[in-house]
């Protein structure tokens, strides 16, 4: 098991080679071309050390070798802020004690702006999503930000269900847990989640639109907490 893995596996009993370690790398992928990033990682949180931890970056897999076990204090950083706040953050990096990886001459070697979107799991914190582009004075939009924030709520739905079927398991309940033993909202959740990861496989241009009507959703249903932030 690589460090990817193992992280991945200790912090949020995401197992390795599993259709959820997969969506999770497909739903970062789509997330940073939606919102046009190089780069976009998950930051898994590190309560004991009160740090987040890189887990998974995708764009670039010399840069995730580089930055996998890395750490950002909590309240550090655009990821940092985003964490503690719980809210999505933007702008230029501020926290510049992350070692990153030596890109080809003429590229950038630290990112130039950065989103960052808190994962939850119901109202835990659980980690960070983040999307970087290198591109010199390039910077995100509200709107992309906003974009970008739908990815994370979909990846925490993602882990929650896992973490679900993994009790329900370990309690013998079934080998293979239906979305009826889960109750209305667990099959409701489970919908959402697999509906997510046939967009990334099938159509990942997609999942634009399906971030879009999460925040119209969201706006609707939670007036003063949707919108951009």
């Amino acid at each position: 098991m690589n460090e990817t893995n193992t992280i991945l596996a200790a912090y949020l009993g995401v197992m390795p080679k599993t259709r959820e370690e997969n969506v999770l790398r497909l739903l970062i992928e789509s997330g940073m071309n939606v919102v046009e990033a190089e780069e976009g990682s998950l930051l898994v949180l590190d309560e004991a050390s009160q740090t987040l931890r890189f887990a998974m970056t995708v764009g670039n897999s010399d840069s995730e070798k580089k930055l996998l076990g890395q750490s950002v204090p909590l309240g550090k950083g655009l990821s940092g802020l985003a964490a503690a706040t719980r809210e999505v953050q933007i702008g230029a990096p501020t926290f510049k004690d992350i070692t990153q990886h030596e890109r080809l001459e003429g590229d950038g070697n630290e990112p130039e702006a950065v989103i960052a979107a808190p994962m939850l799991v119901g109202d835990d914190l659980i980690g960070v999503l983040t999307a970087v582009t290198f591109v010199r004075g390039k910077r995100f939009s509200g709107k992309q930000a906003e974009l970008y924030g739908r990815f994370a709520i979909v990846a925490g739905l993602l882990v929650e269900q896992t973490r679900r079927l993994a009790a329900y398991e370990s309690a013998n309940a079934a080998a293979l847990v239906s979305a009826d033993a889960m109750g209305e909202r667990g099959r409701q959740e489970q919908d959402i989640v697999e509906s997510i990861g046939r967009l990334t496989r099938e159509r990942p241009e997609a999942l634009a639109h399906a971030a879009a009507l999460l925040a119209a959703v969201e706006a609707l249903a939670l007036p003063g907490l949707g919108g951009t932030r």
